[in-house]
């Protein structure tokens, strides 16, 4: 069995490959698409098909996970896929093929965050490992992604975000294959092959009425995700001090995460979804009005609540509800319905920052009002009364 210490050791590289991609991703590959000359409704269909494959393909994809009972593997086998298929986006020219190749890379990426997600939830349940703390490592390397993206398409062109996304797929094959195995330990136990009694089973009423609620919080991010440097661009910010401005909010992920056990236990799941509710509303509120630079440096470490405190409310959620051998499975309908809000907000976000700019930052605002209630009124009225 794997050490305590090199388990979360392994985990946590993992991490870091996997966010050091998504570090450079999210606020670069919009810029890269730019500069491939597609406009703006053509970057949101682009940037809504890894959604609208998550939905499709995520659930089988974790479900093959629990099936062979060696996450680790697994997650081994869709890095390789995500490489290859990011070094084809360097010969992409026009939308189709973007398109294209865009689906193909998401099958195999959408689905390593669930299953990475459940291999830590598990350390934490068998060796009593911190969750937050192996997760630190993702959000450090997010913020290295930030920052060198910013400076090298800075001191290069757009282009340069494939480069580096190659190179942080290299370092999740290397990290892939050193995860640890988790056959023969009850937990890692092969699932029957019945993927939609499986799926069934985890999606209770209760299970997506919350979740649901979760997706629509995590949706909220999405118009900042699709346009914010593209807006910031537009108000005369340069790509390296949008590097800054993205991992100012990733840093303040990591302060919640560095003391994520007490805050969550201090918290409760419902006083987690209420302060990601607040700062959410406060944070696309502001941004709808064009705040200048100053201001934009507390509104970004908002981050920290509106993503990471709720992110410690959804995996607390999920590892209550989490069973032996189906843990990969919920990850993966959670992963799923957060895909189903998340598409249908990144097909709008072409056309909404098209015709209102930034003020689209106020149907944002919007979705946390509903998420958060619907969260909220779930919890109250079908959570056991032992449940915090």
């Amino acid at each position: 069995m794997t050490s305590r210490t090199g388990y979360a050791l392994r985990i946590a590289a993992f991490y870091g490959a996997l966010f050091l991609y998504i570090g450079v991703y999210l606020p670069f590959f919009p810029v890269f698409l730019a500069g491939r000359g597609l406009s703006e409704a053509q970057i949101g269909i682009v940037m809504a098909l890894p959604l609208v494959a998550r939905i499709v393909a995520t659930p089988m994809m974790t479900w093959l996970a629990d099936r062979t009972g060696n996450a680790g593997r697994i997650l081994a086998v869709y890095a390789w896929g995500v490489l290859v298929t990011t070094a084809v986006y360097l010969v992409c020219r026009d939308f189709a093929t973007m398109a294209i190749v865009t689906v193909a890379n998401a099958v195999f990426l959408n689905p390593m965050m669930p299953i990475t997600e459940a291999l830590a939830l598990r350390g934490a349940r068998l060796y009593a490992l911190d969750y937050g703390r192996m997760r630190l490592a993702g959000s450090a390397t997010f913020i290295a992604g930030n920052l060198v993206g910013g400076a090298v398409i800075a001191a290069y062109s757009s282009a340069a975000a494939v480069w580096l996304m190659i190179a942080s797929a290299i370092a999740m094959v290397v990290c892939g294959f050193l995860l640890p195995a988790t056959r023969g330990d009850g937990e890692g136990a092969r699932m029957p092959m019945n993927l939609v009694a499986t799926f069934r089973d985890a999606a209770t009423p209760f299970n997506v009425l919350v979740l649901g609620g979760f997706a629509l919080l995590m949706a909220s991010h999405n118009l900042f995700y699709v346009f914010g440097t593209i807006n910031w661009s537009r108000q005369g910010i340069g790509s390296e001090m949008a590097g800054v401005l993205w991992s100012v909010g990733v840093v303040a992920e990591i302060c919640l995460f560095a003391f994520s056990g007490a805050a969550a236990k201090r918290l409760g799941i419902r006083g987690l979804v209420l302060a990601a509710c607040t700062a959410g509303l406060v944070r696309w509120s502001m941004m709808a009005f064009d705040p200048p630079l100053a201001l934009l440096f507390p509104l970004q470490a908002l981050h920290g609540l509106t993503f990471g405190a709720l992110h410690l409310a959804a995996m607390g959620f999920l590892s209550d509800r989490s069973g032996a051998g189906s843990a990969n499975s919920l990850q993966g309908l959670y992963f799923t319905i957060t895909g189903v809000a998340s598409s249908l907000v990144n097909l709008a976000a072409g056309p909404i920052y098209a015709q209102l700019g930034a003020s689209g930052f106020l149907v944002m605002a919007v979705l946390v009002a509903c998420g958060g209630a619907l969260v909220l009124t779930a919890l109250a009225l079908g959570r056991p009364a032992s449940t915090p």
